[in-house]
């Protein structure tokens, strides 16, 4: 015989109830709006209480919802796609099922929240203000993680992390990519066999090694992407205002079947029924709170960083101004978590294009005066444009370019302007130039 207390079973139910909703709403959140689509596909054909209904009207400032019939159609297609996890969700769900304790566990996602698509920091972990002791055992946890080298702030301990796992931290391999980096990276392998001393062959070996590593440790989480035709969020402007909205577009617009409300309230003598009704009531009623919210957490966000980032919709990408996500999540007042699920894989629209929500998140560079700081997107955008400019006769080198940001106030080291052109995928002066 049980020695539970009614009040006592009824409380460990509303705390499973509420655990399966916040669930639900995390999977919406984290949804794009195709995976959102077919969550809503799969409900409607699974609970005879969900219908479709009629979108709300658009605002003035918002795009025409399509109708969810052709929403259904473009969902039946994707299902034979594989369900795609994102990276971070991958591993927020191995630090979650890991049993950490309280503190290292935040700390743990907290790290994970600020890597990009491929696993790696967009600013060294040191920069999150963390104390360095717990930062240092966030980090581990993070870089023990599946796949192997996420965690890493470039290439090279990406590859350093991989070999360590392979218990490799000996091997020449290892040795060739901590000392002789640069000469790798140039194919200078006789100079670097030279400095650590042993055969032309032996480094040649162990580039084999080196190359049979993964360059990209989140490439098998990003195959799947949100089509860029169909943003979550528009961003308009009149003058000098900024009005930001959802657009609607392939959002699943679902309600509780007034039919079966009178089927429910008809049938009271038949318990079984009435129990599988309410069910599906419940499940109906969860699903449709949690889409809502994904929508109202989504544009919360959005909110905050247009307002955060202001310069850059007012006078254009050059003017992209460092942003944390630790900034805008206590702004929302949400856990960063919840921003970084609303940011992953969901678009804005606006005057100059259209962007992914976490690429808003930038890392700061300091001004020559230290007064003011740009972020290296920015700086990106002022290194395209100097070289969208330039004299194809005598096109710019980096020494160039530094002196030209430079005169702009922003003191930026060569190695960073070679890098970020790399990144920008351009070649060297003395390749640009024609002959």
């Amino acid at each position: 015989m049980s020695s539970e207390s009614p009040q006592l079973t009824q409380g460990m139910r509303q705390t499973m109830t509420m655990g399966a909703s916040m669930q639900l709403f995390l999977r919406a959140l984290q949804a794009t709006q195709t995976e959102l689509t077919q969550m809503a596909t799969q409900a409607l054909n699974s609970n005879p209480t969900l219908e479709e209904s009629a979108p709300p009207a658009a605002e003035d400032d918002a795009l025409p919802s399509p109708d969810f019939e052709a929403t259904q159609r473009h969902a039946s297609m994707m299902e034979a796609l594989p369900q795609q996890t994102t990276l971070s969700s991958h591993l927020e769900e191995q630090v979650l099922q890991s049993a950490l304790p309280r503190t290292l566990e935040r700390d743990a996602l907290t790290l994970i929240a600020r890597l990009d698509s491929h696993g790696f920091f967009s600013e060294p972990p040191e920069k999150l203000g963390m104390p360095p002791e717990r930062m240092h055992k966030a980090l581990l946890v993070v870089q023990d993680l599946e796949p192997a080298g996420v965690g890493a702030v470039d290439l090279r301990e990406s590859l350093l992390l991989q070999l360590r796992r392979e218990g490799e931290e000996k091997s020449l391999a290892y040795r060739l990519a901590d000392e002789c980096w640069d000469d790798l990276a140039r194919h200078r392998f006789a100079r670097a066999a030279r400095y650590l001393g042993v055969s032309e062959e032996a480094a040649r070996a162990a580039v084999h090694r080196i190359s049979r590593l993964n360059p990209d440790p989140g490439s098998a989480f990003s195959s799947v992407e949100q089509p860029i035709g169909a943003p979550d969020v528009i961003v308009t402007r009149l003058g000098g205002e900024l009005t930001v909205s959802l657009t609607g577009e392939m959002v699943p617009h679902l309600a509780l079947s007034s039919q079966y409300r009178e089927m429910l309230a008809e049938q009271g003598d038949k318990a079984e029924l009435r129990r599988y009704l309410s069910r599906c009531f419940r499940e109906g009623r969860e699903l449709i709170r949690a889409i809502e919210k994904r929508q109202e957490t989504i544009l919360s966000v959005a909110r905050a960083i247009v307002e955060r980032q202001r310069d850059f919709f007012l006078r254009g990408p050059s003017h992209l101004l460092p942003l944390r996500m630790e900034e805008i999540a206590e702004t929302v007042q949400m856990h960063i978590s919840t921003v970084s699920r609303a940011v992953n894989g969901k678009y804005l629209r606006c005057e100059y294009g259209v962007y992914e929500l976490r690429s808003f998140f930038t890392v700061a560079l300091a001004s020559r005066e230290g007064e003011e700081s740009f972020s290296g997107a920015a700086v990106k955008a002022r290194i395209r444009a100097f070289i969208d400019e330039e004299n194809p006769a005598a096109p710019l080198s980096d020494a160039a370019i530094e002196k030209l940001l430079a005169k702009q106030g922003l003191t930026v080291a060569r190695r960073t302007i070679a890098k970020y052109r790399d990144q920008l995928r351009i070649l060297p002066a003395s390749m640009r130039k024609m002959r």
